[in-house]
């Protein structure tokens, strides 16, 4: 209405210029005319000229009219612009009072989409912003998700106008309404707090589309589930299913499956699931049905869902086979546990033994049947202490709530418990995921002993090592020195502490070098330390140092790749060695010279002795003539001591070939009654003069035995001759032949005066002689002949006696004999003889006794 009127006037000025000019234009030539009329006559010019200014006034006047009009009109037109103006501007205070009243943010968008904050009468307290650079970065005062919706309605504003109604959530918490709407060749969006019902209807319209989201969630579960599911509805028509269910009734689809109503169960299952949802109850069973042309067993659960019902199965059939295996393991792993040597239970999470194996009842020596009753974890330690097979506590109850309290909040357990009746158990106790304990029981009294045996020994040895007078070190694989005594250092001169840094052998070897004449005697041991063979084999020798001390050594490989080596200072021994070789060679030559004494005289004595002994039988021969009784009396006497000089020379002479290793024995099966009768005959004159008993005792299972029946019965008369010789008069001496160990006992006992047990040890010896406080005399070779006899023999000889009771002397003469010759005087064997020579080329006894 304004621009009207302007241009009203603008019209209005151009019409009164017109006019001006034209009255001007007439001004100018009428008053010329006059004067020229009064000057001078009027031409054609002047003509032409008046009749144009005559138009223009015409014209003009035609204009001046029309301005009138026109200005009446622009009158009219800015009465009605005001009146329109003043309606527009009420109009505009009702708009914005009417937008203020109302709590909102309005910003306008131009067609450019440049934004301009018209309104903004929200509460702070909301978590809008007040200026619009804030207000336009959603995402600083909006949610997430709420902001990044808003910019893309925006978008879709923008470019296709389309309008949007959304609720958004603030940082701050409090919900606002977001609205936007074209206008013109722009838009606005507006931001309004909701309030009363409109906050209810969002509240209501946020629950809907998060309930439509979850039940779309579970739906898409509920779907790709393995097991099948479905919902009924209060008719108890199938209403949806998953894929599992179709799968399961070898549908096809979904739809076909709901439009068909396939059921899965079969009817009289579905009876029973239908009278238990009938009476509000949850209907659980195992059922088997037929899937996919097979029978299988099924967990089923159909819950009640209001008058609608849902449901689902699970199959079994892998959770029997996993149990049945789980089954068959177990069974196996307690099998297992019932052979290991440590005791095992198995204490479930409410403290109660489920597992235990056999070694653990033997333990502790429980009942079956208490074991079977599943006793609690403080049940067995009361069981345990009443039997008295747990630690003594001064406080037991104290000393259990620990041991509970342990095993239910530690990961393991780890106790020594020493019981009452010496055993050491070592206890551990491990925690199980389900809140039970495992306890492995070791009976560990023996380990201990033997580790405590160990330890004592390592000791000892150590103690022993260092008390050695042999040197002694250990070098490992590495050449290294790993072990060494203190005679080790003293032999080589060695600092102690050099050697406790475990030194190189060869380290070794250039210390002790100084002390040798060459590294001759060093070269073996470091060779068998350090080189590599397919076979390791010890060495030994002796070496002697420029200081006179001469060593022994040896060296040991073990089986770890370790080599010992040991020295031992033999100096002294190599003296006194050298010594005693001077010695023995001294008195080899001396027992030589002795032997050939001895047999030169002997057999010088036995000749002369034999013609005693003859010229006397000769003389007491009734041919010589009769003898007086002194002469007789004398002879006798030259008889009887001439014939014991025979026999200590025999004797010697016996030991003598003995020695020399010439005796051979004459074997052959002999009688042993002829045996005993021969040694009898022997001491029979002795046992007059003596008044002395002899008693013979045979086995009646014995009877022949291998010996040489002249050596044998020697035997036997040593043996009986000596039993007269400490026998007192009218006693009784018993001479027993038996079999013993699969050899013939030949035993001589007597009640004379004993021997005493200091002296029993030498009565074998030569030239060992003592009365013991009898009449009997001799040399002391009798029973040193029987010993060498009974050995040439293969047998032994054993003596029992105690003074004031008697002698027990038995020769064991092995039955079946092969011939033999006892060794000689340096150890070496003597050849078999051929019978009937008896190495010595004569006779050893009178024929009185050995005819």
């Amino acid at each position: 209405m304004q621009a009207e009127n302007l241009l009203a006037h603008r019209g209005l000025r151009r019409a009164a210029m017109i006019a001006a000019m034209a009255l001007a234009g007439l001004a100018l030539p009428g008053g010329s005319a006059r004067a020229a009329a009064a000057g001078a006559a009027a031409s054609v010019s002047e003509l032409l000229l008046v009749a144009i200014v005559s138009g223009v006034i015409m014209a003009a006047a035609g204009a001046a009219i029309l301005f009138l009009r026109a200005a009446a009109r622009a009158k009219l037109s800015e009465t009605r612009a005001a009146d329109a103006m003043k309606a527009l501007r009420q109009e505009l205070e009702v708009a914005q009072s009417i937008v203020m009243a109302e709590p909102q943010v309005l910003i306008a968008f131009e067609a450019d989409g440049t934004p301009r904050l018209v309104n903004h009468v929200l509460d702070s307290k909301l978590g809008v912003p007040v200026k619009l650079r804030n207000l336009m970065r959603f995402a600083s005062w909006l949610e997430r998700g709420a902001a990044l919706g808003l910019e893309g309605r925006l978008k879709e504003l923008k470019a296709s106008g389309r309008p949007f109604e959304q609720t958004l959530k603030t940082l701050a918490g409090p919900h606002i309404e977001a609205e936007g709407r074209a206008s013109g060749s722009g838009y606005y969006l507006k931001f309004r707090d909701l309030a009363g019902r409109r906050v209810e209807l969002a509240n209501l319209l946020r629950a809907q589309r998060s309930a439509n989201e979850e039940l779309a969630s579970q739906k898409a579960l509920l779907d790709a589930l393995p097991m099948p599911v479905w919902f009924r509805d209060a008719e108890g028509s199938l209403v949806w299913v998953n894929r599992a269910y179709v799968s399961a009734v070898e549908a096809a689809r979904s739809d076909e499956v709901i439009e068909q109503q396939r059921e899965l169960l079969e009817a009289r299952q579905r009876r029973a699931a239908e009278t238990a949802l009938a009476g509000g109850e949850t209907f659980r069973k195992r059922l088997q049905t037929v899937v996919a042309g097979e029978r299988r067993s099924f967990d089923t659960i159909i819950v009640p869902v209001g008058r609608a019902s849902a449901g689902a199965v699970i199959d079994v059939a892998p959770l029997e086979n996993v149990q049945d295996k789980l089954s068959r393991q177990m069974a196996a792993h307690e099998r297992t546990l019932d052979k290991v040597s440590t005791a095992v239970a198995i204490f479930a999470a409410d403290h109660r033994l489920s597992f235990y194996n056999q070694n653990f009842r033997e333990m502790w020596k429980l009942e079956p049947g208490w074991l079977e009753g599943k006793p609690q974890l403080g049940e067995f330690f009361d069981h345990l202490r009443q039997k008295r097979q747990l630690p003594e506590q001064s406080d037991y109850r104290k000393w259990r709530d620990a041991q509970l309290k342990t095993a239910e909040e530690s990961e393991a357990v780890e106790d020594w418990w020493h019981l009452p009746d010496g055993r050491t158990v070592h206890v551990l106790g491990d925690r199980r995921p389900d809140g039970g304990v495992t306890y492995l029981i070791d009976d560990v009294t023996e380990r201990l002993s033997l580790e405590s045996r160990y330890n004592a020994l390592i000791k000892v040895q150590r103690e022993t090592l260092e008390n050695l007078r042999e040197g002694v070190a250990l070098f490992g694989s590495d050449g290294r020195l790993k072990l060494f005594n203190a005679a080790f250092a003293a032999i080589w001169k060695l600092d102690p502490a050099f050697l406790e840094t475990g030194p190189h052998i060869d380290e070794v070897r250039s210390q002790c070098q100084p002390l040798l004449d060459g590294p001759e005697p060093w070269t073996t041991a470091h060779r068998a330390v350090t080189g590599v063979f397919e076979t390791r084999e010890s060495f030994d020798g002796t070496l002697t140092r420029p200081d006179d001390i001469t060593l022994a050594y040896a060296g040991v490989p073990l089986p770890d790749g370790s080599t010992v080596l040991t020295y031992i200072d033999i100096s002294d021994t190599k003296r006194v060695e050298f010594a005693l070789s001077q010695r023995n060679e001294a008195l080899e030559a001396a027992d030589k010279l002795k032997n050939t004494f001895l047999s030169h005289v002997s057999y010088e004595l036995r000749t002369p002795l034999t013609n005693i002994i003859g010229f006397s039988d000769l003389m007491a021969e009734p041919p010589i003539g009769p003898l007086q009784g002194k002469q007789r009396e004398y002879l006798e006497d030259i008889r009887t001591s001439s014939t014991k000089l025979l026999a200590i020379i025999n004797d010697i002479l016996d030991l003598t070939t003995i020695d020399a290793g010439g005796l051979e024995l004459k074997l052959a099966p002999v009688s042993v009654r002829d045996i005993a009768d021969g040694a009898e005959l022997g001491v029979r004159e002795r046992l007059t003069k003596s008044r002395i008993t002899l008693e013979t005792q045979i086995s009646p299972d014995l009877d022949m035995v291998m010996a040489d029946r002249q050596r044998l019965t020697q035997v036997l008369f040593h043996l009986l001759s000596n039993a007269i010789g400490f026998s007192p008069e009218g006693s009784v001496i018993t001479l027993s032949c038996r079999t013993e160990d699969n050899m013939v006992a030949f035993a001589v006992q007597d009640s004379g005066v004993g021997i005493p047990e200091e002296y029993q040890a030498s009565v074998f010896g030569r030239f060992e002689s003592r009365s013991q406080g009898s009449k009997h005399r001799g040399a002391g070779l009798g029973l040193a002949i029987v010993k060498s006899l009974v050995e040439l023999h293969g047998g032994r000889i054993t003596l029992r006696s105690a003074p004031g009771v008697g002698t027990t002397v038995t020769a064991l003469i092995p039955q079946g004999l092969s011939r033999r010759t006892l060794p000689g005087p340096n150890g070496q064997s003597g050849t078999d003889a051929p019978a009937g020579n008896n190495g010595a080329g004569h006779d050893h006894h009178p024929p009185s006794i050995f005819g």
